[in-house]
């Protein structure tokens, strides 16, 4: 069995035009709603929460349209700078329905969140802008490409990866809702992006992410909460273990189509966290066999 006939591998594949072409799409939506939609149609699509409404039929389509919705122009451009620079790393690892249901879900999940914490408001409250969205982008994009790194100009710790970004970011939108910040942004809706992002992708993937926030967060608490006296019992597995061989000068050989089946066994039982250094090495020299570059 080669690298493409695996369906984790044809979901990429196909992801790699679909994801891009549906995130375009979406992009386009969002630009043409901005000059399009005005005045009482704003009012009509935008998510709207007024004292003493408590739940409002109207909400069931808000919570999906006003993530399409912006208020200004520097709230549009940056919104789109983020959902084009992590959505285009996401759309190369899902088709396009999966990148449309990724945008949806961190949309309503933000939304909704900032509805149930907000359900008797002191004034009434308008919510748009697709951030609920791209902070599922960017939950999807750690999850995805965890080792990716990004140039931060206004950060004296550069370049940082994604996962680190993800992590610094959540924890300041957690700060910000905690110290009462009255400034217009609504922090509990990146939250719920953030949740919904994870949560889309975790449908999806399952233990195949690269990275799963929890996942590792577990493995510490469990091997810290280890008894110091006692070693961890022995995991047993029955997987075919790739052959490995004493000397890695050999590591510039040919992968054979046996070691090659055997790697990717294992990278589908286990996830690419369970592959070795050396391991990774041969999966990425026997991708550049298969495309002629060697």
């Amino acid at each position: 069995m080669g690298l493409y006939d695996r369906n984790y591998m044809r979901d990429r594949q196909a992801g790699s035009n679909d994801g891009k072409q549906m995130l375009t799409t979406l992009i386009i939506i969002n630009v043409a709603a901005f000059f399009i939609i005005r005045n009482s149609m704003f009012d009509e699509f935008a998510l709207t929460i007024n004292y003493g409404s408590h739940w409002n039929t109207a909400w069931l389509w808000q919570i999906f349209t006003a993530g399409f919705l912006h208020s200004g122009f520097s709230h549009i451009l940056f919104n789109m700078w983020g959902l084009y620079i992590f959505g285009s790393l996401v759309a190369n690892h899902i088709s396009g329905s999966r990148m449309l249901s990724l945008y949806l879900a961190g949309t309503a999940c933000g939304n909704i969140l900032f509805i149930l914490c907000n359900l008797e408001p002191q004034f009434p409250m308008q919510l748009v802008g697709a951030s609920g969205a791209v902070c599922a982008m960017m939950a999807a994009a750690a999850t995805l490409e965890p080792e990716r790194r990004f140039v931060m100009i206004f950060m004296p710790f550069s370049p940082i990866k994604t996962t680190t970004l993800v992590i610094c970011y959540t924890v300041m939108e957690i700060l910000f809702e905690l110290s009462g910040d009255n400034s217009s942004i609504a922090h509990l809706a990146h939250l719920g992006g953030f949740a919904g992002g994870y949560m889309i992708m975790r449908f999806y993937f399952g233990r195949r992410l690269p990275w799963d926030p929890f996942r590792s967060l577990f493995r510490k608490i469990s091997s810290a909460g280890a008894h110091p006296g006692f070693p961890p019992p022995p995991r047993k597995t029955t997987q075919q273990q790739p052959p490995r061989p004493d000397n890695r000068s050999e590591n510039n050989s040919r992968v054979s189509q046996r070691e090659l089946d055997a790697l990717l066994d294992k990278l589908s039982n286990s996830g690419i966290n369970s592959l070795s250094d050396y391991e990774l090495s041969r999966l990425r020299k026997a991708r550049k066999q298969m495309r002629g570059e060697e």
